[in-house]
């Protein structure tokens, strides 16, 4: 089956094309907030790469989240168009599931993996894996000094496990009584925020196709352009 993997949930925009389970070719761009302009010519040109059309893909899958409002959005759209003009089947994941599946060690020792994305105003996106067995709840926003008071509300059978906090923004969380337990950190871009390959291994892992007209993006909390504007000074 020919795959099309897609991610725009940061500034790193990236597209995986994977025949079965071999990736064959690929394309990441770093941009600002520009997706809308990238992300197409992005797919493009790993499509020209291969040599091949939307049609031949078998199976879409698209990060839907979270991170940022308008790069989700438009992963989410363009995905979806794509989806609804060749008949493909659709599969979803979110952006915390796509870098959970960037960290195979973790995963196999069945650790609990904890991917941490950052929310901007001293918060970061974080949610729970365990090895094969797929999410732990629903993606949550909680204050970087709040992660431990987050980890302590999992489930009872994970609080045995190792705990593998992973991505850029875990540097910056407050791990607390964490500190004595193994702790992963980034090696690269692929496992500092969502990659696209991270999206289609966690798809390949646990994703059903989903029907594209309730696709849904995973915001986890309004854009930062609805909340309330912080006070001078602070």
């Amino acid at each position: 089956m020919r795959v099309c993997a897609v991610d725009s949930s940061t500034p790193l925009g990236s597209v995986a094309l994977y025949e079965g389970d071999r990736l064959v070719g690929s394309s990441t761009e770093g941009v600002s907030n520009a997706h809308g302009e990238s992300l197409l010519p992005m797919i493009e040109r790993a499509f020209a790469e291969v040599g091949w059309a939307p049609r031949d893909v078998a199976r879409w899958v698209v990060g839907i989240g979270p991170g940022s409002f308008t790069g989700v959005r438009i992963a989410v759209a363009t995905v979806r168009g794509v989806v609804l003009a060749t008949g493909a089947e659709l599969a979803a994941v979110t952006s915390l599931h796509a870098m959970a599946h960037l960290a195979p060690s973790s995963l196999a020792s069945g650790a609990l993996v904890v991917p941490v994305l950052d929310a901007l105003r001293g918060e970061v996106f974080v949610q729970g894996f365990v090895g094969g067995a797929g999410p732990i709840g629903e993606p949550a926003v909680v204050a970087a000094s709040a992660v431990d008071g987050w980890l302590s509300s999992l489930p009872d059978d994970t609080r045995a496990r190792p705990v593998h906090v992973v991505g850029a923004a875990s540097w910056g969380v407050a791990l607390g009584a964490l500190g004595a337990r193994d702790v992963c950190r980034p090696q690269g871009w692929e496992s500092v925020v969502p990659h696209a390959t991270g999206v289609a291994a966690a798809a390949r892992a646990w994703a059903a196709t989903v029907d594209p007209d309730a696709l849904e993006p995973a915001y986890v909390r309004a854009p930062s352009i609805t909340l309330p504007k912080q006070p001078e000074g602070r």
